[in-house]
């Protein structure tokens, strides 16, 4: 039946050439006839062509089905509709432009070869363009982990392509497409060795999407690199990573997989992002609580009243009722005790995540009293307000416990003192005891 039509209409427009020539006595030429009829039915398959895109776009704009479909919006805004339609006029021109000449003419198949490598072009474009739509649906509905999955489209439309191009190559040369194969097999070592880092990307593109290692706004740092910002885009051959001083790195998928690098997601995804510090106390301020020190502590920070009441009940200096109250025999252990009722009672330190307060071994800066907890913000600015206020407060309460800050150069001076004094200063060794949390 299709055939029939064709022959129909490549008669019909036949009919209309011979007029028009015979009105302009040019009937007897045949390749004007040739000349005419090629144009005619460039004409007609471009406008078979626009009037196809038309009715299905009025269609789908038209009926209320279609104007809330997600498919088809995405269809829109992507133009594959465009895409897809551009194969309908070489497809139509090829059935039939053959009926104006003859079964060996030159002119024909020149002709026929143009618009066969036409169509195969029309054809791998049409297929790239449903790739894309097909990733954009699966991206936006199913990607709810936003997966770096661009770089197997992009390796789709390769394939795509390379076929495109072996087809293409047959139809030059007039060969069948798997003898190109089989020589481009016994080239498979060369063909290897000129896309190797393409071949190593995507590998490396799979496994980073298959294992989640990176997604999309991730904040990355790879070891001995600049490389330390937010992961802009993932493709089969780079990595795009804006810097936090707002430069953009680029770097391949492979090197990420070959070496190591850092991913911060876990750390947004838990909300809580760690505080670690130490406060240096000069070992020469250290010395036994007394009855008078606790009074002034509990007067002037209530949070550590009950603590301190609890002290007094068990008898003393010597506190055995609770792990957090063990080590307040010495002032700094009252310090340590304090600092860790204080994180306690924070309102921006996550209380389900480790919360420490201990001593570190002597260092010649001092006793290193560590702080090691969690704010429960995750927000770059935020944090550091919060981990700064934390550490000034504890600074500046150190002379309401009778203890001293110690650095290099005080205390440096004093082993100068000592050593020039009839009798040597020795530091208190304070409590190895520590204050520790966990939920």
């Amino acid at each position: 039946m299709i055939s029939i039509l064709r022959h129909e209409i490549a008669q019909w427009l036949l009919d209309i050439v011979d007029w028009l020539l015979s009105a302009v006595g040019l009937h007897d030429k045949t390749y004007a006839q040739e000349t005419l009829y090629v144009i005619l039915v460039m004409i007609i398959t471009l406008g078979i062509s626009y009037s196809l895109r038309k009715l299905v776009l009025f269609i789908t704009q038209r009926l209320p089905v279609f104007s809330k479909n997600r498919w088809v919006e995405h269809i829109k805004k992507l133009g594959t509709l465009e895409s897809c339609s551009k194969f309908i006029a070489p497809a139509v021109f090829l059935g039939l432009v053959p009926f104006a000449f003859t079964y060996e003419s030159l002119t024909l198949y020149i002709i026929q070869k143009i618009a066969i490598i036409y169509l195969i072009i029309t054809l791998a474009i049409a297929v790239c363009a449903i790739l894309k739509l097909e990733w954009v649906i699966f991206n936006e509905i199913k990607n709810t982990k936003n997966l770096p999955l661009e770089g197997i489209l992009n390796m789709c439309r390769g394939i795509v392509w390379l076929i495109a191009v072996i087809l293409i190559v047959s139809v030059l040369i007039n060969e069948s497409p798997f003898s190109l194969l089989a020589g481009i097999g016994a080239l498979s070592a060369v063909l290897l060795l000129i896309f190797k880092d393409s071949i190593l990307g995507l590998v490396a593109t799979i496994q980073l999407s298959s294992n989640d290692m990176i997604r999309k706004g991730d904040w990355i740092v790879v070891d001995g690199t600049s490389v330390n910002g937010n992961v802009l885009d993932v493709t089969l051959s780079s990595v795009k990573v804006k810097n936090w001083d707002n430069t953009t790195a680029i770097l391949s998928p492979y090197k990420l997989i070959s070496g190591s690098f850092v991913n911060w997601r876990g750390m947004f995804d838990t909300g809580a992002r760690r505080i670690e510090s130490c406060i240096y106390i000069d070992p020469c301020s250290v010395s036994p609580s007394t009855a008078e020190l606790f009074s002034a502590i509990s007067k002037k920070y209530p949070i550590m009243l009950k603590q301190i009441e609890e002290a007094s009940a068990a008898g003393g200096l010597a506190l055995t009722k609770a792990p957090q109250q063990s080590g307040m025999a010495t002032n700094l252990g009252l310090y340590r005790a304090y600092m860790f009722t204080y994180l306690r009672a924070h309102p921006r330190i996550a209380q389900n995540e480790w919360l420490l307060v201990n001593l570190q071994p002597e260092v010649e800066f001092g006793i290193p009293v560590r702080i090691y907890c969690y704010s429960n913000v995750t927000s770059w600015v935020e944090y550091v307000q919060i981990s700064d206020e934390v550490i000034e407060h504890f600074f500046s309460v150190t002379k309401d416990f009778e203890l001293d800050l110690c650095n290099y150069n005080s205390f440096t001076n004093k082993i100068i003192a000592a050593n020039s004094a009839p009798t040597s200063i020795k530091s208190t060794n304070a409590p190895s005891t520590s204050f520790l949390a966990n939920s």
